[in-house]
């Protein structure tokens, strides 16, 4: 099949606007046609095939962060975050065309690792130079791991620009690799030179991706530098915008103005809100970029990673506000400052009016819906989580609304400490139980097991031991198969082991290895019977051993645990 026909228009009802908030840096179209469009086109699904040597696939899907020694140790900031990953040689077809010499590499930092479904970079110039697909360098597909509905992405990505925030664009996939097929996949605009060109006056500025960075001492060395790579990494731009902040607030606001466009800012980090993307800049410091804008010499703030917007953050604590999240020193410092904050929630009030309509996205999700349903691989899942989502953009408004019109909240979370983590202890433990107990309303009566923790120097060891197992309900697990072993010790307080991991990876014989990635676990702790549990802990450096395990309900289920446990924080 050919390019898709690039006179197609996209639905105007969810199309970006003209900026009706703040230009932030965003030219007008230059009259050129776009030969890149028809890719990004709403409308149409790619239909993406791979071919590469077995060896080699395996091989791409097997490279992954070694989580725990990435967050691990108090240099874990220093620089940037490493990439093992590697460009391997392909066929690539895309939409009919075919390319023969493509380099394909895995992409990721933790929450969307996959060794079954791995997001992928497609470069088309890396072994061919100059070579291009319909304009295009480059093709980013990215799993949706964290959103089995796929659509919270390209969702952002346009109400971000509806806002007037240059955001990268985006669409669907199908993907067939080695002629499996691999379902559907996000398609999203690369943040490089051509999209910068498509923003602002001049592409030669200096481009960041921020993992877990800030402008704080101690915080910048995880800024990774995406444009001019071959000048010497030169961070003093950065570290302006660090000694802004260190400023006391009758000076802030004509600091900042001098190395960040503040008012561009506030429409990202309102639109952030609006979005409840809880792991971007505001909530987690976390999934952005930054421009600095060669004339003006200011920064702008991009979003990325925006997979988990609409759905309640697993790191922010109970009674997060609405309206703000403020866990950047840049959010809290403006938030702090009485003018700027008025600014802010007036900006988001008017977002709220310009930027987001509630009957707008639910008639994108009635496109989108039926567009990818037949190409994804667990339809009754994909249904759930987008009932889910349609609840969530049907509540957002009304969750807002309330904190604007009594003036805004106050941001109360203690600013964060450093993400580095360091070993604290290990858990033991012994799962025996039947798939389809979890969601348990009391696992005690549903397995049994064991349970043995040392946690900073302490011993303990479970009294009476219980178990779940089942596919996970909520919107951090939903569809993969979690195990939940808890404990009570001997003074009645309660230990839980949390585990979720991708279902294929659970066989008989497997082992799995914790990485943060595909599979996550935590210690869990609660002083007394109906207090509510809280995680103290990550566990890393061990493994998942699936003695016997069947994802039918009713069949049995006995694993065992052995990791470390990692973090801060006491029993």
């Amino acid at each position: 099949m050919p390019a898709p026909d690039a006179g197609v228009q996209r639905d105007a009802a969810f199309a970006p606007d003209a900026a009706v908030i703040s230009d932030a840096g965003v030219l007008p179209d230059a009259g050129e046609p776009d030969p890149t469009a028809p890719y990004f086109e709403p409308s149409h699904l790619l239909e993406v095939e791979i071919e590469l040597g077995a060896a080699d696939w395996d091989l791409l899907r097997a490279e992954s962060r070694e989580f725990p020694g990435l967050l691990i140790g108090e240099g874990c900031l220093d620089e940037p975050f490493y990439s093992p990953y590697t460009y391997f040689p392909a066929k690539v077809t895309v939409d009919g065309e075919t390319l023969e010499q493509v380099g394909v590499k895995k992409k990721g930092f933790l929450g969307s690792l996959s060794e079954v479904r791995p997001s992928l970079k497609l470069k088309f110039d890396e072994l061919v130079p100059g070579q291009r697909l319909g304009g295009m360098e480059r093709l980013t597909l990215n799993n949706a791991r964290q959103d089995a509905s796929f659509l919270r992405t390209c969702i952002a990505y346009e109400t971000f620009q509806r806002a007037g925030v240059p955001a990268p664009r985006c669409n669907f996939a199908h993907l067939v690799v080695n002629g499996e097929d691999m379902g559907v996949y996000v398609h999203v605009e690369a943040m490089e030179k051509p999209f910068l060109r498509r923003h602002f006056d001049d592409d030669e500025g200096l481009l960041y991706e921020g993992t877990l960075s800030d402008f704080r001492d101690g915080w910048t060395g995880t800024f990774e530098k995406k444009t001019n790579e071959e000048a010497p990494d030169d961070r003093s731009a950065l570290l302006r915008v660090v000694a802004a902040l260190e400023l006391p607030e009758a000076e802030l606001e004509d600091a900042l103005e001098e190395v960040l466009d503040v008012d561009a800012f506030l429409t990202f980090w309102a639109t952030e809100v609006l979005l409840a993307h809880w792991d971007g800049y505001s909530g987690n410091t976390n999934n952005f970029y930054v421009y600095q804008e060669p004339l003006s010499e200011r920064f702008y703030f991009m979003p990325w990673g925006p997979d988990a917007v609409l759905s309640p953050s697993p790191f922010l604590p109970e009674g997060t506000p609405n309206s703000v999240l403020a866990t950047g020193l840049l959010t809290r410092r403006l938030y702090e400052h009485p003018q700027i904050r008025a600014r802010y929630l007036e900006r988001l009030s008017a977002l709220l009016t310009d930027a987001w309509s509630e009957a707008e996205v639910s008639r994108y999700i009635d496109q989108a819906v039926p567009l990818i349903g037949p190409r994804v691989l667990q339809p009754q899942i994909f249904n759930n989580a987008v009932g889910e989502l349609r609840q969530a953009v049907a509540a957002r408004r009304a969750a807002i609304a309330p904190e604007l019109l009594a003036g805004g909240v106050d941001w109360t979370t203690p600013l964060r400490g450093s993400p580095c983590w360091t070993e604290v202890g290990s858990v033991l433990g012994e799962l025996r139980t039947t798939w389809g107990t979890h969601p348990a309303q009391n696992p005690f009566d549903t397995g049994t097991g064991t349970v043995a923790v040392t946690f900073q120097g302490n011993a303990f060891s479970g009294v009476t031991v219980g178990g779940s197992a089942g596919y996970g309900v909520n919107p951090d697990d939903q569809g993969q198969a979690v195990f939940i072993l808890p404990a009570f010790l001997a003074d009645n307080a309660i230990v839980a082991v949390y585990v979720a991991t991708a279902p294929e990876l659970v066989r008989p014989g497997s082992s799995i290895e914790i990485d943060f990635g595909q599979t996550r676990a935590a210690i869990l702790y609660a002083p007394r019977p109906g207090a509510e549990l809280q995680v103290v802990g990550w566990l890393g450096n061990g493994r998942i051993q699936v003695i016997d395990g069947g994802l039918t309900n009713g069949a049995p289920v006995h694993v065992t645990i052995d990791a470390a446990i990692l973090g801060q924080g006491s029993l």
